[in-house]
């Protein structure tokens, strides 16, 4: 339970580059504070600690969960170590907010959904750009039937991670035991996809590895890339209408910010809409005629605040995106490896 000031108390594990945007989303909260962080670099953590004021610190998540009046834990490690680190956090009683991608197969994330079910924790897949795009925003209009029964959509996520457009990315995107790559670490477009109109039913897909060989900021000498940085996919919904989905790391050209930003654009019965940019969306419904601006409305509630406001209430209702959403999201990209392994439709179990 809470403190008794009513704030939900909570440690962060994985005091990264990723870190302190999670604790901006916290800082600006009432209900929450941040008493621990771990990170297996002393001299970073402690960085780390000052910046944000943080008591407690660890190079050991295990000595973290040990800690007294402790609620609950934000992974945000390297997707290889969520498991363990989960099933960890779970055993020594604490609610569980976990960066997506949720584990690196289906079969992991549901093994962390059983645990957090069966000892009665909070748990929470950071899904981020619900909030972070427009596609929150978007999904308000479709409730209100704005395009009525979904046709089709394109969901398209470019990034650029060449060396010399992006020289600070790190190896581990690229590599497999890290979740890296247009296909794991761009889950947030499949997570989309079950957004917006429920689940995948079958998937086919292609991968390309544009550039094997390719230098990042901790190794300028080189690493050899092992998963696919452009990749594309067909995708059939169970609710009828399909999806085209391309995610790529290798797209040249981003916003005036430095950032880059999924473009979704939805067509159905009675409309269409699409993003504008990072932050407009235009449409048309109705009688035909161009799209026009529409207004977005409210900023879409993030991870971070429901996750904190249901771990104060012990209501895991209050969740939008369990572990079970990262884990049907991996059944995505699960289906997705097999479909391009074998040159072919790959149906997902849904039920």
């Amino acid at each position: 339970m809470p403190s008794s000031s009513g704030k939900v108390r909570i440690g962060i594990i994985g005091a990264g580059g990723f870190a302190s945007t999670h604790m901006e989303h916290f800082r600006r909260l009432g209900n929450v504070e941040v008493v621990a962080a771990m990170r297996r670099n002393p001299e970073a953590l402690g960085e780390f600690q000052s910046k944000w004021d943080i008591p407690n610190g660890f190079t050991d998540h295990r000595e973290l969960l040990a800690i007294e009046d402790l609620d609950a834990v934000d992974i945000i490690t390297p997707t290889g170590s969520h498991k363990q680190i989960a099933l960890d956090a779970i055993a020594a009683g604490k609610h569980v907010l976990c960066d997506k991608p949720l584990a690196l197969t289906a079969a992991d994330c549901k093994g962390m959904l059983d645990a957090a079910e069966a000892a009665g924790v909070i748990h929470s897949t950071n899904f981020n750009q619900r909030g972070n795009t427009t596609v929150g925003k978007i999904r308000r209009y479709l409730d209100n039937d704005f395009v009525g029964r979904i046709f089709h959509a394109n969901v398209w996520w470019g990034m650029s991670h060449q060396f010399d457009a992006r020289p600070e990315t790190l190896t581990w995107r690229f590599r497999s035991e890290n979740g890296g790559g247009s296909v794991y670490e761009l889950i947030h477009a499949f997570d989309m996809l079950r957004f917006i109109n429920g689940e995948v039913a079958r998937v086919v897909a292609t991968f390309a590895t544009t550039t094997k060989h390719r230098p990042t900021r901790d190794n300028p000498e080189g690493i050899e890339v092992d998963v696919p940085d452009t990749s594309a996919f067909l995708c059939e919904w169970e609710n009828g209408g399909f999806a085209v989905v391309h995610t790529s790391f290798a797209s040249r050209g981003t916003e005036p910010d430095g950032r880059t930003s999924a473009r979704v654009e939805i067509s159905g019965e009675h409309g269409r809409i699409t993003t504008d940019g990072r932050f407009g969306i235009q449409g048309v419904t109705g009688s035909n005629g161009p799209v026009v601006q529409l207004d977005p409305g409210a900023e879409y509630p993030q991870p971070y605040k429901k996750f904190v406001d249901a771990v104060a209430a012990n209501d895991q209702s209050l969740i939008e995106t369990t572990f079970y959403d990262g884990m049907k999201a991996a059944e995505i990209v699960d289906a997705a490896y097999l479909s391009v392994a074998e040159s072919r439709w790959v149906d997902l179990k849904n039920g």
